[in-house]
């Protein structure tokens, strides 16, 4: 039998899932889920597991090692680590998904099938966002909730890796505004709720600014 000896660096302490990821993946909200979940392993330096970048070390050193049953600790730090990741990815899904996971006994190959499941599922919800922003238009919305929609499906890209380019995200919002806005509202109101602006920004990058530059666009008085 191999010994696996006792080491404080095989012993890892890792938090319930449940109090770090607020959702249960399923059918509809793989992007939300990975959201969530990627953050966290980066805090815990663990995004090597699911992306391949922190191989298996040998579980032997060499061949004596090998001969006398002695494993590799850092090994044993590996797979304990893994394990108990994948335990984590697995009691952070819906049940009707752990099924597809049997038989997968890495954290990688069960992050893979995942995303490999909801691959188109997600490149269909990233277009659909895109065309959501780009199509936005203020109607019969106030300009407050205006730029609050806006900024919602700003962040929404952003939050599953594609960002909107600050020009362009200016630009959509100046192309779904109505002929005619007050002052007043973009005055109270900076462009996109403060989520492209600087910490403290000159008066030229305000929400009234922005939109004044533009000759398409004039506030009345």
């Amino acid at each position: 039998m191999a010994e696996f000896g006792s080491s404080s660096s095989s012993q890892f302490i890792f938090p319930s899932p449940t109090q770090l990821v607020s959702i249960k993946l399923d059918e509809t909200n793989y992007l939300a889920w990975t959201a969530q979940f990627k953050p966290i392993l980066k805090s815990h330096n663990l995004l090597g597991f699911i992306d391949g970048t922190n191989v298996c070390p040998a579980m032997f050193t060499d061949e004596t090692a090998a001969t006398n049953k002695f494993v590799n600790p850092a090994y044993i730090t590996w797979q304990n680590r893994d394990q108990l990741l994948l335990s984590w990815i697995i009691s952070s899904i819906s049940p009707t998904l752990v099924a597809s996971l049997y038989g997968l006994d890495t954290s990688l190959l069960a992050w893979q099938s995942l995303a490999d499941r909801f691959a188109s599922q997600s490149k269909s919800r990233i277009s659909h966002l895109k065309r959501q922003l780009q199509n936005l238009q203020q109607g019969s919305l106030s300009c407050a909730s205006y730029l609050t929609e806006a900024k919602f499906l700003a962040d929404q890209l952003s939050a599953v890796g594609k960002p909107v380019d600050d020009d362009d995200l200016i630009s959509f919002v100046i192309g779904g505004l109505n002929n005619t806005f007050t002052q007043s509202e973009l005055l109270n109101h900076e462009i996109i709720l403060n989520r492209h602006a600087p910490v403290n920004p000159a008066p030229e990058t305000s929400s009234f600014a922005l939109f004044t530059n533009r000759q398409k666009f004039q506030p009345t008085r």
